[in-house]
């Protein structure tokens, strides 16, 4: 019995408590309404060089860009659109995780071929090194190019994208391309999909860090000291 009782005041105390604070809420609404949510934390990438923000969201597009002029323009099929391809300068083309080059199958009018040089320090590649240049293939149905293909790394928990953070050395027409993958997501760090799924519609937008050097020049170009280039992202 008195356990019984004991069960129930606690009861009674929780319930008078829980009302209290209702009550409270309510008679207070406007002041919780009126409250500003806390500042969305900017999550900011740097870097000494230069930064392109890819656009590469559509999946029935391409994004195709030149990165000596930093300008973009889209098709919908590298396989049907080979003429447009060949009116406009372009270095690569992205689409979601898909990156493909200008030369082997995807354009055999175009010379461009890529180097994976792994996760090295972007500035510590200052000279073209003695590397395996490679065109894009044609791999079980796909092209494709095999030294970027595998350009990240998929997480089955979470079903996010996070860069390996590579290095590649892009050989172009007007020159040599060196880049490195920062960010997938348009609004979030990578780290910040770790443990929680990013939303689909916050993909695809990647964030490149490069520098460009004219043919006939062997050395990249130092990156300068004063006020690093930034990419923000805000989760």
């Amino acid at each position: 019995m008195d356990s019984t009782l004991k069960i129930f005041t606690m009861l009674l105390g929780t319930t008078l408590a829980l009302n209290l604070a209702m009550n409270y809420m309510g008679d207070n609404i406007s002041d919780f309404e009126s409250r500003p949510l806390p500042l969305k934390r900017t999550v900011v990438i740097k870097t000494n060089n230069p930064v392109l923000k890819v656009d590469a969201q559509s999946k029935e597009r391409w994004t195709l860009v030149d990165f000596s002029s930093k300008k973009t323009f889209q098709i919908y099929d590298p396989e049907t659109d080979k003429e447009q391809m060949n009116r406009q300068d372009w270095d690569l083309g992205f689409q979601r995780t898909k990156i493909i080059s200008n030369g082997g199958v995807t354009n055999p009018q175009g010379v461009v071929t890529i180097a994976n040089l792994g996760p090295v320090d972007f500035d510590s590649v200052v000279r073209i090194p003695e590397a395996n240049f490679v065109p894009d293939v044609r791999s079980w149905g796909h092209v494709n190019n095999p030294s970027i293909v595998g350009w990240y790394l998929y997480r089955t928990r979470t079903h996010n994208i996070e860069s390996k953070r590579n290095v590649y050395i892009v050989k172009t027409s007007d020159g040599y391309l060196k880049l490195k993958i920062l960010n997938y997501y348009c609004k979030r760090a990578e780290s910040a999909c770790e443990s929680a799924m990013c939303p689909r519609d916050e993909a695809a937008c990647l964030t490149v860090e490069y520098s460009h050097i004219k043919p006939g020049e062997q050395a990249f170009p130092s990156p300068p000291l004063p006020r690093p280039k930034t990419a923000q992202v805000t989760p």
